[in-house]
């Protein structure tokens, strides 16, 4: 199945989002919402996928389609109707929660590093360090390049490499 690996853009799934939290939605609504012009592409992609489709018109001048989800979408991302998507609430409680796993300022991956050196400075960031410098350069590239609290540890590391000599 060729189409379990794709990737999709950002845009893309946010009005996809869009259409399944707000349906029927038009394609205005989706760009008042998102702030920015949704790109043709995008509702022709998931039109062919047949994760949306026109439910409708919206009785204004210009009678815009009214975007809905269909039976695929659901088959697609195993649900079984529209109220097993989660709810605002849910979405809001993964947020916050991804939110108290980072730092501010600094990416996933800098985290999980910060969390990593944490969890082991008293013994191992430090004894390592002390033993040779052939193992400290791959610590220290990752903490020096981002800011937070792995500098300071390079700096104790630094000093302590300095005292032996």
């Amino acid at each position: 199945m060729a189409g379990a690996s794709r990737k999709y853009s950002r845009a893309l799934l946010e009005t996809l989002a869009l259409v399944a939290y707000r349906q029927p939605i038009t394609r205005g609504e989706i760009e008042q919402i998102r702030g920015v012009a949704v790109n043709p592409n995008i509702i022709k992609t998931l039109l062919e996928r047949t994760w949306i489709r026109v439910v409708g018109h919206r009785d204004v001048p210009g009678k815009p389609e009214l975007l809905g989800t269909t039976r695929e979408f659901l088959d697609y991302f195993s649900l079984k109707k529209l109220d097993d998507l989660p709810t605002l609430a849910q979405l809001k409680e993964l947020e916050d929660l991804r939110v108290q796993l980072t730092l501010p300022g600094a990416g996933p991956e800098v985290a999980a590093e910060t969390g990593a050196v944490s969890e082991s400075d008293p013994l191992s960031a430090d004894d390592d360090e002390e033993q040779g410098s052939a193992s400290a350069p791959d610590s220290d590239g990752g903490q020096d390049s981002d800011s937070g609290s792995p500098r300071p540890h390079g700096l104790v590391a630094s000093g302590a490499q300095d005292d032996p000599n």
